[in-house]
C-alpha cells in the first residue's frame, strides 16, 4: 500500500457511510504496510477524526490495526508511538483518550516502553475520567510508575487529581499503595497522598471509609508499611472508630473492612500485631456467636486469617485458649444451622486453622491442630469432614476437599482419615466427578497427596495409586449385553 492508497482509506475512514468497509480493508492490507506508511497513518488528521466518531467495535478493530503493528515495528517502544499516544491522551473526546490508554496498555503489557510524559498524561487525563477502563488504567500506572514515582512532576500531578471526587481519589490511593507495596522506600514521597486517604477516613461517608480501609490494607504487606501504620496509630484509630463502637446500620457497613484490616495485620505481621493489639482478636471472638449471621461470617473469615500462620496458631493456643475452645465446641452447631453460602466460609475458616500454608509444619503446630480438631469433632476420625464431602453441592464439596487436604498434611490427620469408615470409598467414587471439573481435579490432587502418605495402610495406598494412575477424569467403560430377541 502506497501513500495515495493510504490517504484514500483515511479519508473514507472519516466518513460514516464508508467507515466500516475502509477499516476492514485497512486491516486486510495490514501485512503489506511499510513502516514509513504506518508512520504517515499515525499522523493523519482523518485518523483522529475517525477515532473521535467511531463506536466501540470500530475502536476494537482500530486497536488491532494500530497497536499490533506498533509492537511489530517498535517492540521496544518509540517516540513515534509516544507522539501518537500523547495526541490521543490530550484529545478533547474521552473515547479517544481511552483509545490512547488502551494503546499504552498494549505497549506496557508486551514490555515495550512508553515515555514518562505519556505516563504523566495518563495521570492527568485518564485518572480523573468518570468512565474509563479502570483495571487497565490502574495496571498501566502500577507497571510504569515505580521508576519515576518520586519525581516532583509525577507527585504534583497525582496530588492534583485528589481534587476530584471520592471515586477518583480512591483510584489514586490504590495506585500509590500498590506502588508502596513494591517500593516501600517511596513512603516519604507519598506522604501527601496518604494524608489525604487518612482525612477521607474522618469523613461521614461509610462507602468511602470502607473503600479507603480496604486500600490501606495493602500497606501492611511490608515492614515499612506496617511501621508507618503503627506510627500514625491507624490500628488504634480503626479499632476505636469502626470496631469498638456501638453497632449501627452505618457502622455495620464499615465494620467488615475494618475487621479484615486488623486481621490482615495479624496475618501479615503476626508477632508484632498480636502482642500489641490483642483487643482486636477479642472482638473477633465476640462476634462468632450466631446473633448476627453476617457479622458471624466475617468474624469466621477474620479468625481464619489470624490463625492461618504458625505464629497466629501459637498465639491463639497460648493466649486465647478458653475462647478458642469455646469457638471450636460451638462450631459444629453453627455450621449445621447456617445457610449453605455461610457454610463454605465457616469451613474455610477451619481449613485455615488446620493448614500449615507455605510454612513448615513442626511438632508444635501438629499438636495444636490435633487438639483443635479433637475439641471440635470430639472424636479421632474425620467423620465430620466426610459428612461435608458427601454433600452434592460443588461449593461445599470443594470446601470439604480443601479442609481434608489441610488436615492430611499432618500425620494425625492421615491416621484420622484411616479411622474413618467409608471415606476412601466415597473419595475414589467417580460417579459425581463429571458434575464439576474443578472439584474433580482438586479431588484428584488430594488423592494423589494421600497416595504418597506412607502412614496409611497398603490397601489404601493401592486404591489411591490406582485412581491416580487412571487420571483425574477417567471414565469407567459400561458394558452392555444385547440379548437376541430382547426388547
Amino acid at each position: 500500500m502506497d501513500v495515495s492508497q493510504l490517504e484514500h482509506l483515511m479519508r473514507n475512514l472519516a466518513i460514516k457511510e464508508t467507515r466500516t468497509t475502509s477499516l476492514d480493508m485497512l486491516e486486510s492490507k495490514l501485512a503489506d504496510v511499510r513502516q514509513d506508511i504506518y508512520e504517515v497513518m499515525l499522523s493523519s488528521e482523518s485518523l483522529f477524526k475517525f477515532l473521535a466518531e467511531a463506536d466501540s467495535d470500530q475502536h476494537t478493530t482500530a486497536s488491532r490495526v494500530i497497536y499490533d503493528k506498533a509492537l511489530e515495528f517498535f517492540p521496544n517502544g518509540s517516540p513515534v508511538i509516544d507522539r501518537f499516544l500523547e495526541r490521543c491522551l490530550t484529545h478533547p473526546k474521552n473515547s479517544v483518550k481511552q483509545f490512547g490508554l488502551r494503546g499504552s496498555a498494549a505497549m506496557v503489557y508486551h514490555s515495550a516502553a512508553i515515555s514518562p510524559s505519556t505516563v504523566t498524561l495518563i495521570i492527568q487525563h485518564c485518572l480523573p475520567m468518570k468512565e474509563v477502563y479502570v483495571d487497565t488504567l490502574l495496571n498501566v500506572l502500577i507497571k510504569t510508575l515505580p521508576p519515576m514515582f518520586s519525581e516532583p512532576t509525577v507527585q504534583k500531578h497525582l496530588v492534583s487529581v485528589l481534587q476530584f471526587d471520592e471515586t477518583v481519589r480512591c483510584r489514586v490511593y490504590e495506585v500509590v499503595c500498590t506502588v508502596l507495596e513494591k517500593r516501600p522506600d517511596y513512603f516519604p514521597d507519598a506522604n501527601a497522598i496518604l494524608e489525604s486517604a487518612l482525612a477521607d477516613l474522618d469523613k461521614d461517608d461509610v462507602l468511602l471509609q470502607s473503600n479507603v480501609i480496604q486500600i490501606l490494607t495493602q500497606l501492611l504487606a511490608t515492614k515499612e508499611g506496617f511501621d508507618y501504620v503503627e506510627k500514625i496509630e491507624l490500628f488504634r484509630k480503626v479499632y476505636v472508630n469502626f470496631v469498638s463502637i456501638k453497632i449501627t446500620p452505618y457502622a455495620r457497613f464499615v465494620l467488615p473492612s475494618a475487621l479484615k484490616f486488623l486481621a490482615s495485620a495479624a496475618m501479615i505481621q503476626p508477632t508484632l500485631f498480636l502482642q500489641r493489639h490483642p483487643a482486636s482478636v477479642d472482638y473477633i471472638f465476640s462476634q462468632t456467636s450466631p446473633e448476627d449471621p453476617m457479622l458471624m461470617a466475617i468474624a469466621y473469615d477474620c479468625l481464619g486469617m489470624v490463625g492461618s500462620t504458625n505464629e497466629g496458631k501459637i498465639f491463639l493456643s497460648e493466649n486465647q485458649k478458653e475462647k478458642m475452645e469455646q469457638f471450636l465446641k460451638e462450631f459444629p452447631g453453627a455450621l449445621h444451622s447456617t445457610t449453605d453460602a455461610f457454610k463454605v466460609r465457616f469451613i474455610e475458616c477451619i481449613t485455615s486453622l488446620m493448614s500449615g500454608g507455605s510454612e513448615s509444619i513442626d511438632n508444635r503446630i501438629t499438636c495444636i491442630t490435633q487438639e483443635w480438631y479433637e475439641t471440635m469433632a470430639e472424636r479421632k476420625d474425620l467423620d465430620m469432614v466426610l459428612s461435608l464431602f458427601i454433600n452434592p453441592f460443588p461449593e461445599l464439596k470443594m470446601a470439604s476437599l480443601k479442609l481434608l487436604s489441610a488436615i492430611v498434611d499432618h500425620r494425625w490427620g492421615q491416621l484420622f482419615f484411616q479411622n474413618t469408615a467409608g471415606f476412601t470409598e466415597q473419595l475414589v467414587n467417580r460417579r459425581l466427578d463429571k458434575l464439576n471439573v474443578n472439584v474433580a481435579q482438586f479431588k484428584y490432587d488430594v488423592i494423589k497427596k494421600l497416595s504418597l502418605c506412607t502412614t496409611l495402610e497398603p490397601y489404601l495406598l493401592e486404591a489411591f495409586g490406582k485412581y491416580v494412575s487412571e487420571g483425574a477424569f477417567h471414565t469407567e467403560r459400561q458394558c452392555e449385553v444385547v440379548i437376541e430377541g430382547g426388547q
